[in-house]
């Protein structure tokens, strides 16, 4: 991964995988088209809201004078400095705020970046994405069903809520410069123009999307690397799995910190009920469900009641992280065996008692032993000591996690 900060997912297609987290940009100027049309007759975009305006300079010839500043007029002319979780987006950014029209059909296709508020987050969008016009309304019914099923809020008081990030590493400059968000989640939406396998990731400060989904057929049909090779698949819809899988991590990430096991089990589990939950109501997350392609990771043993606990406390640490995915697939299991057996609170209930920790290590996948025990402490203290017993017996009679590897 390009920055260990994020938590990466890695996604299965009936073809094979679309791998996709940052990346570079090119320049121009936001616009709406729908897509695969020459003509667009009809539109996503609302008009930008910002306006640009030019003044002329008048050259002129004074005597020398001395002036003399006054403390206000300096601060005046300084740049402003928000305040750690204050939010603000500088009156003269260069790029535009758009709107999406809510309507599947119509495409927006960004042609510099710009961006998108919505209640809780905020797209921050690089040239060359294509989004349908009910993307919003999708990722925001995606935060809502997360916040609703883990009895969270995406937005806790406690949590320290840093400026957007800097993504020079990724574009060659910081197109977001100053920008802080305040409790919103920022989320990328990005490119991949020099085909180096970027692929989608989170952490507790932001979002990002690699989806080849959301590029636009142009940038797709001129990129090589993209369209002639065979295991690259752009579908026609929308992975919302994805999305949900990332979010649930910037969720779950500002409630405290999780190690991998239980990092990537709640956010496989919750890509698979926010999906389930939310497609009856929407359109676009359903023609996902109806495509989606089931699939858990390998695991190297099967699980039963005397190693589960075994299995938790080792983190998954000794595979290698190209051949990762177990922790997923018994993470997951973990997580939907104590929503089935303990309730609706089992996830709020457990981050409690994890942030309680104050585990001072954020360096994703790289908790020892010592530190992972604690986690197991929590998980007894809160379902019983014979929650791992409990767990393996449970998997071997409903046939989970039983095909190793």
């Amino acid at each position: 991964m390009k920055n260990k900060r994020f938590l990466g997912m890695k996604r299965v297609s009936a073809i094979l995988l679309s791998l996709l987290v940052s990346c570079g940009a090119l320049f121009s100027a936001c616009d709406s088209k729908s897509k695969k049309a020459e003509d667009s007759s009809t539109e996503a975009v609302s008009e930008a809201s910002t306006e640009k305006t030019t003044e002329e300079a008048t050259e002129t010839t004074t005597e020398p004078t001395t002036e003399v500043t006054t403390e206000s007029e300096t601060e005046a002319t300084e740049a402003y400095s928000p305040a750690p979780g204050e939010y603000y987006i500088p009156a003269d950014t260069p790029y535009e705020k758009v709107t999406l029209d809510g309507v599947k059909e119509h495409h927006f296709i960004a042609k510099d970046f710009c961006y998108i508020e919505a209640e809780k987050f905020v797209l921050l969008i690089e040239k060359d994405i294509d989004l349908p016009g009910d993307f919003v309304d999708n990722v925001s019914a995606i935060i809502d069903e997360i916040e609703k099923q883990l009895g969270v809020s995406y937005a806790p008081d406690d949590h320290y809520y840093v400026g957007v990030t800097d993504k020079t590493i990724y574009y060659g400059m910081n197109p977001w410069e100053g920008w802080q968000l305040g409790k919103k989640i920022p989320i990328f939406l990005e490119v991949d123009p020099l085909n180096e396998g970027l692929i989608s990731g989170a952490g507790a400060d932001d979002a990002s999307f690699v989806m080849y989904e959301l590029f636009s057929e142009d940038f797709w049909n001129s990129t090589s690397g993209f369209y002639d090779v065979e295991w690259r698949v752009r579908p026609e819809y929308v992975d919302y799995a994805t999305i949900a899988h990332e979010l649930t991590h910037t969720i779950t990430l500002r409630q405290c910190r999780l190690t991998k096991i239980l990092a990537e089990g709640i956010a496989q589990y919750m890509g698979e009920t926010v999906v389930d939950a939310l497609a009856p109501d929407h359109p676009s997350i359903a023609e996902f469900k109806e495509n989606r392609f089931d699939y858990d990771y390998p695991i190297p043993k099967k699980v039963n009641a005397s190693n589960a606990e075994t299995i938790f406390l080792s983190d998954y640490n000794e595979i290698e992280h190209a051949d990762r995915g177990a922790e997923y697939t018994y993470g997951k299991y973990l997580w939907k065996f104590l929503h089935d057996e303990y309730g609706e609170n089992y996830f709020s209930d457990a981050a409690k008692g994890f942030h309680a920790l104050r585990v001072n290590k954020d360096i994703y996948g790289e908790y020892d032993a010592e530190i992972v025990g604690q986690y197991a402490d929590v998980l007894k203290k809160n379902f019983g000591e014979d929650v791992f017993t409990k767990f393996g017996k449970w998997c071997k009679k409903n046939n989970y996690l039983q095909n190793a590897s």
